[in-house]
């Protein structure tokens, strides 16, 4: 029997351990076990009280030192002040007085000023004189030469009126000639005109009568090639028409057997009241069922017992008989094993070969994923609770992934951890015993080190959060199979992450580290344990026949500045490597659900759309037929249209012709008309007045704008006048009343001189005093900094706790009764934890200290920094990393005192456990 081999000492360690932690309360004031329920109970060291000492004195000496440097420089502003209204009212008076003198001046050569300005106005009226006198002039005489060229024109014109009255009668004959020539001209173009249009109509018409023949001849042929066209589509259609058997391929649906979970678990009354005992924070012993928000949950516990042993009524429907019916989703529930019917493959003495590890990584990763989705989807409150700080409340996660790039960390976990000899109650920490660059924060820091880099450099001004977190279980069988291994693994899982789900304010690390949405990656090792491991007090193996291994879930992912879309952006990149499991889930998804082709034959009514695919040839050649018509028709039209159009183009040019020989008679009469007129020397009086009054108005126009650069020449004569004598009046004023502004300019000058000196020494003294503080204040601060250092270093393995938590003896395993059936009880001191660096861990004496569970580790941010106290601090995001604390090794002389400590407590055990006649098992699951 697989459980009858860990009977009898899991109750003697139950037992012992609760009347050893009573016994130790007697001595040690109080004791909590339980990390998850710690609170902050500081004692004030000598070095604080130095340290606030120091504070306080450097507070009243700053201050002072700042009261009497705003003394001083209050002192030096109100001396600066005084002085400068002092200079001012000197400078005030300086210049007043050489405004007095000024205008004395003035008033002693007020007479001579006169004179000069007399004599300069008389001198400026006479030179202005004589540049209008100029200008008049230049304007006169433009005057005189237009009155002579009016004359002039006006006798011209007399003299022409005169030769005109003369040749009247020979110009009358003359134009008489000419309107004949032009009549001759207009009847010869006429009658050209109407002959040219006569044979144009004719033509035309005879172009029509040919065209009505050839379009009625091929409109015959047409009508004939799309009747025989029709006749063949309609021939076609009705052999479309005609029904016709196929062979058909049918698809038949096949659903293959799924296992359901079980959630009405029953369990024996020893069972349900032993309780549940579950690393929650805020619980110390058995969790009650009434705390759980989703009673449901609470059941899943019993899945930490080895292929839920304790259930007492298995469902058949519970039950898969290979890997093709385990779940993937991963529902709250729990599975039963039953070997007679299993048809799964086996696992060898030497353990689980490469290809069945990742079948059941494939499995893991999927109800890891399924866990969360169905919590976000049905159990929204437990999500948002865990991501409230992190800006995904409300938000969906992304799911998951297995690839080479995780792979890679959950081998060298695995690698280390069997290197080191960690066990499964311990996690890839450096408190297991392992170097630090052996750590899976270690392992995990190396593989993403540059795309953490370019993160922090693609996201400057941003913090980058760095989501790494371990969750640690056991996975036994008791029947070598894949199978039975795959149920162990899926109902502890059960246990580990709804098992934890308490409340939305009491939650474990397990279920905490894997609703992280974060998180994006998982790295899942399968570390084989030694006889060693599995021998020990306290590993949970029930059956050692059988690898037994542990299993551990390293998870990866970066959070940008707790901004959904930036981290899901990132999430959603083709950075975290190629998936490895997509062949195995593959495979069992198909088992579950694949369409099946099955051949057959069916008779077919052809639809429309056959008829149409069947006869779109024929239909094709009668459109082609009735295209080739239109086309001959269109052809016809276009020969016709062409023959129109070069009847026109002929009509035309005659037309053109019959213009061209009009307007050559008209050009001829008309030269010999202007001929001889010249020759009678006859002129047109009117143009010839146009001539006349052109040219003298050109004149007029050439003098306006003469008279315009006159004006504008005299202007500014004048003004050069005023400005050269007014200069020189200024000269002799100024020759006779200096001027007194270069003076005031300099006193004002003096002033301001004076003004900046003393803003001078008034910041020179603040820049001293500043100085003087910040010396002070730095002198301080290293006094407080050396302070600080020695205290961290004392309480660098110090621990304060409300409640003081004491490291227990080891509980002695009890003789083993082969009579008496097993049931494997998860105990306290080996039940889920969340495993951080941060955190003190447990040291080997029973003295009172701080275990670790789920506390931040690996979790830091990258840019935006910041300073206080002149100390540069990072901002640090805590993520949490699931461990189940191993009890606490112990001194040799601590071990001793327990050992004495635990022979009265054994035989009290064993003494109330005979008398029940019962003694239960242990069972290490997760860490």
């Amino acid at each position: 029997m697989r459980n009858s081999n860990t009977n009898n000492w899991r109750s003697t360690a139950l037992i012992a351990g609760a009347i050893l932690t009573a016994g130790v309360v007697t001595t040690t004031s109080t004791t909590d076990v339980h990390a998850d329920n710690s609170q902050n109970n500081a004692q004030v060291s000598n070095d604080q009280v130095t340290y606030d000492q120091v504070r306080a004195t450097a507070d009243q000496q700053l201050a002072q030192l700042q009261s009497a440097n705003d003394s001083k420089e209050a002192q030096q502003a109100t001396a600066n002040e005084q002085s400068n209204a002092a200079d001012l009212a000197q400078t005030n008076a300086q210049i007043d007085q050489l405004k007095a003198s000024h205008a004395a001046r003035e008033q002693e050569q007020a007479g001579a000023i006169a004179q000069a300005q007399a004599s300069t106005a008389a001198s400026i009226e006479a030179q202005t004189s004589a540049a209008n006198a100029e200008y008049q002039q230049q304007i006169n005489a433009q005057q005189q030469n237009e009155a002579i060229q009016r004359a002039a024109n006006d006798q011209q014109y007399a003299q022409a009126v005169s030769q005109a009255a003369e040749n009247q009668q020979a110009v009358a004959d003359i134009n008489a000639q000419y309107q004949q020539a032009l009549s001759d001209a207009a009847n010869t173009q006429t009658s050209q005109a109407q002959a040219a249009t006569n044979n144009y109509n004719s033509a035309v018409a005879k172009e029509n009568d040919t065209y009505q023949g050839k379009l009625s001849a091929q409109q015959a042929t047409n009508a004939e090639n799309v009747k025989n066209a029709e006749a063949s589509l309609a021939t076609a259609t009705a052999n479309a028409n005609k029904p016709y058997e196929v062979a058909t391929t049918n698809e038949v649906a096949v659903t293959g057997r799924v296992a359901k979970p079980q959630t009405d678990v029953k369990v024996p009354d020893y069972v349900a009241k032993y309780g549940i005992h579950l690393e929650v924070r805020g619980y110390n012993g058995a969790i009650p069922v009434s705390d759980y928000t989703y009673p449901e949950f609470a059941n899943t516990y019993y899945g930490e017992y080895p292929d839920s042993v304790v259930i007492t009524n298995k469902a058949a429907e519970s039950t898969p008989h290979d890997i093709s019916e385990m779940p993937l989703d991963f529902q709250p529930g729990l599975l039963s094993y039953d070997a007679k019917n299993d048809h799964s493959e086996k696992v060898s003495a030497d353990g689980l070969t490469a290809a069945q590890v990742q079948v059941l990584r494939a499995l893991a990763l999927s109800w890891e994923n399924g866990f969360r989705n169905n919590v976000f989807q049905n159990y929204r409150e437990f999500y948002n609770a865990v991501n409230k700080n992190d800006g995904f409340v409300n938000v969906a996660p992304v799911d998951l992934v297995s690839t080479d790039f995780t792979d890679d960390i959950a081998n060298q976990v695995v690698a280390n951890r069997t290197k080191y000899n960690v066990d499964n109650n311990s996690h890839t920490v450096k408190d297991s015993g392992m170097p630090t660059e052996a750590t899976y924060s270690s392992i995990i820091n190396n593989v993403t080190q540059n795309l953490q880099k370019n993160l922090t450099s693609e996201f400057n001004g941003k913090t980058v959060y760095t989501d790494v977190n371990e969750n640690l279980t056991t996975m036994q069988a008791g029947t070598p199979t894949l199978l039975n291994y795959a149920i162990n693994l899926y109902n502890s899982m059960q246990g580990m992450y709804y098992g934890e789900l308490v409340n939305p304010t009491h939650i474990g690390g397990h279920a905490v580290n894997l609703l992280r949405a974060g998180v994006r990656t998982v790295g899942i090792g399968f570390q084989k344990l030694t006889d060693e491991m599995t021998a020990k007090s306290g590993s949970g193996v029930s059956d050692r026949k059988n690898p037994s291994y542990a299993v551990t879930f390293d998870h990866v992912g970066f959070n940008i500045d707790h901004d959904a879309n930036l981290t899901k952006e990132v999430q959603n990149r083709n950075v975290w490597g190629t998936s490895t499991v997509d062949a195995q889930l593959n495979t069992i998804k198909t088992a579950q659900y694949h369409v099946n082709k099955v051949p057959g034959t069916k008779t077919v009514t052809p639809t429309a759309t056959d008829v149409q695919k069947a006869t779109a040839s024929e239909q094709q050649k009668l459109a082609d037929a009735k295209a080739q018509a239109q086309q001959s028709l269109d052809a016809l039209a276009s020969a016709h249209q062409a023959s129109l159009n070069k009847l026109e183009q002929q009509y035309n040019d005659v037309k053109a012709q019959i213009k061209a020989n009009y307007d050559a008679a008209v050009t001829k009469a008309t030269s010999v008309r202007d001929a001889a007129l010249k020759a009678t020397g006859a002129v047109d009086l009117q143009a010839y007045k146009a001539q006349l009054d052109s040219a003298y108005q050109n004149l007029v126009k050439a003098d306006q704008v003469a008279a315009q650069k006159l004006a504008a020449d005299r202007d500014a004569k004048i003004a050069n006048i005023k400005k050269t004598e007014n200069a020189k009046l200024n000269a002799k004023i100024n020759e006779l009343v200096p001027s007194i502004d270069p003076q005031i300019k300099q006193l004002q000058d003096q002033h301001q001189a004076v003004i900046a000196h003393g803003d001078a020494v008034l910041a020179e003294l603040k820049a001293e005093n500043k100085a003087a503080y910040n010396k002070l204040a730095e002198q301080f601060n290293v006094q407080l900094a050396a302070i600080q250092q020695r205290e961290d270093a004392k309480r660098a393995n110090e621990v304060r706790l409300a409640n003081n938590t004491v490291v227990l003896p080891t509980a002695v395993n009890a003789a083993n009764d082969g009579n008496v059936d097993t049931v494997a009880f998860p105990t306290v001191t080996n039940r889920l934890q969340a495993e951080t660096t941060g955190r003190v861990q447990p040291i080997s004496a029973p003295s009172i200290v701080k275990t670790a569970t789920q506390t931040p580790v690996a979790s830091t941010a990258d840019n935006k920094a910041t300073k206080a106290d002149n100390n540069e601090k990072s901002v640090v995001k805590a993520d949490t990393v699931a461990k189940k604390q191993a009890p606490a090794k112990k001194s040799e002389s601590s071990q001793k005192v327990d050992r004495s400590s635990m022979s009265i407590v054994a035989l009290a055990a064993t003494a109330l456990l005979a008398a029940l006649g019962i003694t239960y098992s242990s069972k290490k699951r997760h860490n």
